[in-house]
């Protein structure tokens, strides 16, 4: 015989059980019956032939479905699936299910084990109302207490009476609804979700007590008063009896709350998201415990966070509400949040003693601490110490804006941090306070250790502060911000003018071939030194502090022109200035070898006529501290010779350095 059919959405069978039972939310609709073995294929069947199964109820013989199968098959066509009708399951009580395989049509029809379903629509104890729940005697009397409670394992068992027809996974499940103290006539009480339940198992089949335990959260979530205590059956095909009959209950317990609200986080109300500007703000991040009514001194309430277990806190007498609990940035951050976005669980729990804590309803933060560029190992401080800094790009130098960087963008310039991302931002600020100078969107192309350049406007810098000038980036993922640290720019742009020209005090002025010249006829001695440049004291453009810079630079030739340039030969000096040398001028020497002996010799070309002397040009420039301006004087011409006629020179043959 083929194996009996199977219909999938039947119960499994118990052990008190000798039909397959058909829950009520199968007998809504037709329901389905499956053949899960083959009855040995189609061996010896040609192709294209048809097998027919022929699916029965009871003892009918006319088959409620066929189905057909065309050779060849095997187990993989499996399962064949036939349809009991929606009006067969009208009918209660036990029904046959089998199949037959016709192999070919007009054959003998091979038969199936038959199987048994029970189509049960009668609810537990003949569909009639129970007995009456049975309380403890100091129940009875006194109704729960807290103190029966505490000496009971915070709870109040209750005894549900037998009843006929008890099949195992029958349930019972317990109510509590509050008495009015009057009703009006033909309104029914308002049906309550059900505070305890129990199970038929083998046990309670065998003699043990059927027991409904209402716990003692459940009670104290009750307000005080008298209480209709019943039940209901329900059997494992889900038909529910009508309500037990009716015992009264009186609870007397210290008044509990019956609602724990949702925590408020109030920077939700911004933007909906809990980001670094949130944590960045003076008050941090932070939940507010609404008014727990009904919560007494004593009662500690315990703060979650992303179920992180916070400092609890103890409600005290007067208690302020709402209460403010501080996330502080460790516990933001310890989700992974700083580099991929998330969802934590904000909620609290409430206990009184020793008590069961309860928990509030959640309340789902979002929450995201990304940004563009390297974490901070400082978080939530705006700076990041580890991205890279930027360079302004002075004509005189790295970090340093002068005059002569006027009047055109000046280069700031940056190595790309690492894991960039196309379209995060890159703000360049400029100034205290800083004023938004150039923006760089991150291209899809760009690696770390890319040079980003910005450029900022001549005008942005010359209407700004001057001196130690501060600039920075902002680095943005659409969501966070955060700034590299400071580079400070020296900007001395204010010009000096009127300088008073640089004087040559070693230079002959009396009558005579070396007249106008530092040369032979000017004492020997200075110039084992070397030439004096004075800078010339001027109490108005010159004070004490400044830096003054001499350039000099000798040529082979009588004017200074650049092609006589002398290599070795340029160089510069530089002082600061006491007050009296601001007043009284200051004298820069310039050493004698290579600056003046090199000029002061030079030869003629072959063949023409002796030169006599070169030359060297000389200018200062005056540099203010702290971006006070600058300024230069104008170029002078000095003339140098030390030859003589006959292609002799008034120097030692080894002068000394």
């Amino acid at each position: 015989m083929a194996a009996e059919p199977v219909v999938p959405l039947a119960l499994p069978l118990l052990d008190d059980e000798v039909a397959y039972t058909i829950p009520l939310t199968a007998q809504a609709s037709d329901l389905p019956v499956e053949v899960q073995e083959l009855w040995g294929g189609s061996e010896g069947l040609d192709d294209g032939e048809v097998t027919q199964i022929h699916f029965y109820w009871d003892n009918e013989v006319e088959p409620f479905d066929t189905q057909e199968l065309t050779a060849p098959y095997d187990e993989l066509d499996l399962p064949v699936v036939g349809t009991i009708p929606k009006i067969n399951l009208e009918a209660t009580g036990l029904h046959r299910v089998r199949y037959t395989v016709e192999l070919v049509p007009g054959n003998a029809a091979d038969p199936s084990l038959p199987i048994q379903i029970n189509i049960d629509k009668q609810a537990p104890n003949q569909n009639n109302r129970g007995l009456p729940l049975i309380f403890p005697e100091e129940i009875e009397l006194y109704g729960v207490t807290d103190d029966y409670l505490d000496d009971n394992g915070d709870q109040v068992v209750a005894t549900v009476p037998r009843w006929s027809g008890m099949q195992l996974e029958d349930k019972a499940e317990g109510y509590l609804t509050l008495l009015p103290r009057r009703r009006k006539s033909g309104v029914r009480r308002r049906r309550v979700s059900a505070v305890a339940s129990v199970t038929i198992t083998q046990e309670h089949l065998d003699g043990d007590p059927i027991e409904l335990a209402f716990e003692g959260d459940v009670l104290r979530g009750h307000a005080n008063g008298e209480y209709s205590a019943n039940y209901y059956l329900i059997d494992r095909a889900g038909n529910e009896g009508p309500p037990a009959r009716n015992k009264t209950l009186f609870i007397d317990l210290t008044p509990t709350p019956t609602e724990l609200r949702a925590v408020i986080v109030p920077q939700l109300s911004i933007d909906g998201l809990i980001d670094l500007e949130d944590a960045r703000t003076s008050s941090g991040v932070y939940m507010e415990i609404l008014e727990v009514f009904g919560a007494a001194p004593g009662d500690i309430l315990v703060p979650y966070w992303d179920l992180i277990h916070l400092s609890p806190i103890e409600i005290g007498f007067a208690q302020a509400w709402p209460i403010p609990v501080l996330i502080d940035y460790p516990i933001l951050a310890s989700g992974g949040f700083e580099f991929n976005r998330g969802i934590i669980r904000a909620d609290y729990t409430w206990r009184r003693g020793e008590n069961t804590p309860r928990r509030s309803l959640p309340r789902f933060v979002p929450v995201d601490l990304t940004v563009a560029g390297p974490v901070s190992p400082d978080n939530p401080h705006p700076i990041n110490r580890l991205l890279p800094t930027v360079t302004v790009k002075g004509s005189d130098g790295d970090n340093r804006l002068t005059i002569n960087d006027r009047d055109q963008p000046v280069r700031v310039i940056v190595p790309l941090y690492a894991g960039p991302v196309a379209d995060q931002e890159l703000e360049l600020m400029w100034g205290e306070p800083p004023v938004l100078a150039d923006t760089y969107t991150v291209r899809a192309e760009d690696r770390e250790g890319d040079e980003i350049e910005f450029f900022v406007d001549w005008s942005l810098i010359e209407s700004g502060p001057h001196g130690i000038v501060p600039t920075f980036y902002w680095t943005y993922n659409g969501v966070n911000w955060q700034s590299s640290p400071d580079t400070d720019v020296l900007v001395n742009i204010i010009p000096i003018e009127g300088l008073l020209t640089p004087q040559f005090p070693d230079v002959n002025y009396e009558p005579g071939p070396d007249s106008g010249f530092i040369g032979c006829t000017t004492r020997p001695e200075p110039w084992i030194a070397g030439a004096r440049v004075r800078i010339p004291g001027d109490s108005t453009r010159l004070h004490e502090g400044d830096e003054v810079i001499l350039s000099w630079a000798s040529y082979a030739n009588t004017n200074g022109q650049a092609a006589g340039l002398i290599p070795g030969t340029t160089t510069t000096f530089n002082h600061f200035l006491s007050e009296h040398e601001a007043r009284e001028g200051y004298d820069f020497w310039v050493p004698f070898d290579p600056y003046i002996v090199l000029p002061g010799l030079v030869k003629p070309p072959e063949g023409q006529a002796n030169p006599r002397h070169g030359s060297a040009i000389v200018q200062y420039r005056v540099v203010k501290q702290n971006g006070g301006g600058m300024g230069d004087s104008s170029r002078e011409l000095a003339l140098i010779t030390f030859n003589r006629p006959g292609n002799t020179t008034c120097l030692p043959s080894k002068p000394t350095s």
